[in-house]
């Protein structure tokens, strides 16, 4: 059964680890969440759901190989801010498996700018015990704790995979958080009044390419207007990047309606100007 610890316990459990690698990728976790959220620490073998109320502490496996996932077949587990693409299950080992599985869209487009290659990175559970560091790169839980978990996931839950986890999130964080909530409102209103997106965009070539393409769909909408609205702008801090997504939904400039997720991924230039180097849509999938 999964434990339920308080904060306090569960900063005091995080202090007692032994030391990791420096360079290891430390998450701040929120104390609570409106929305399910994920968080994985690789450190402790253990899987978070935070959610209203008290989080809740379940014990995982991660990949047999220390450290954040590089290439195919590196057996790790990769390390950052990822999503929920789907649920399967059928057609899945049980034994290997168990009855439910969550794939993970790794590689996100940050993974893919560092050069980071693989697939098939889940969230599943197993038809026989789980013990530490067994995974070829998955999250596996418990059956039991499966059983649980699925009746608060969903695709597009976010899910946070570090090697350490601390909750609560520092006044430099929520600044940052607070700036890139801002720009990505600064964004969605540009693009949809066809204004200006100079500026918005990380001057490499991946982020020129990107710019050409969401400016498009800004042509799409201005040369034949549509009608669009956003629900709330969430905000996520991973390893080097921050990422940004709300609902979207509306009438396309050909009158057909739409709706999904935009999520954009942000990193701070030299000039301390958070800028867009890549960015996802999945379409079908909006919330409120």
């Amino acid at each position: 059964m999964p434990l339920k610890r308080s904060a306090g316990k569960w900063l005091l459990a995080l202090g007692l680890l032994c030391a990791a690698d420096a360079r290891a990728w430390e998450a701040r976790v929120p104390d609570s969440s409106e929305a399910p959220l994920v968080a994985v620490d690789k450190s402790r073998q253990r899987l978070v759901l935070v959610s209203p109320g008290t989080p809740r502490d379940y014990v995982c496996s991660t990949g047999c190989k220390p450290g954040d996932k590089r290439v195919r077949g590196d057996l790790k587990t990769p390390e950052g801010v990822y999503f929920m693409t789907g649920k399967r299950t059928s057609g899945l080992d049980f034994q290997e498996y168990g009855g439910i599985a969550y794939p993970l869209d790794y590689p996100n487009p940050v993974d893919r700018l560092r050069g980071k290659t693989g697939s098939g990175i889940w969230l599943h559970s197993r038809g026989r015990p789980v013990t530490p560091y067994e995974s070829h790169g998955c999250v596996v839980v418990d059956l039991d704790d499966m059983s649980i978990l699925s009746h608060r996931l969903k695709t597009g839950t976010p899910v946070i995979i570090a090697e350490r986890l601390r909750t609560g999130n520092g006044g430099a964080a929520l600044e940052a958080a607070g700036r890139v909530e801002r720009r990505t409102r600064g964004w969605y209103e540009a693009w949809r009044a066809g204004g200006s997106m100079e500026g918005y965009y990380a001057a490499s070539a991946s982020g020129r390419a990107l710019a050409t393409r969401l400016q498009r769909e800004q042509e799409a909408f201005r040369n034949r207007p549509g009608k669009t609205d956003i629900g709330p702008v969430q905000v996520l801090e991973g390893p080097g990047y921050w990422v940004s997504w709300f609902s979207q939904r509306g009438t396309a400039p050909g009158g057909s309606a739409f709706s999904g997720i935009r999520r954009l991924y942000w990193q701070k230039g030299e000039d301390g100007v958070f800028r867009i180097v890549g960015a996802r849509w999945e379409a079908g999938a909006a919330t409120d």
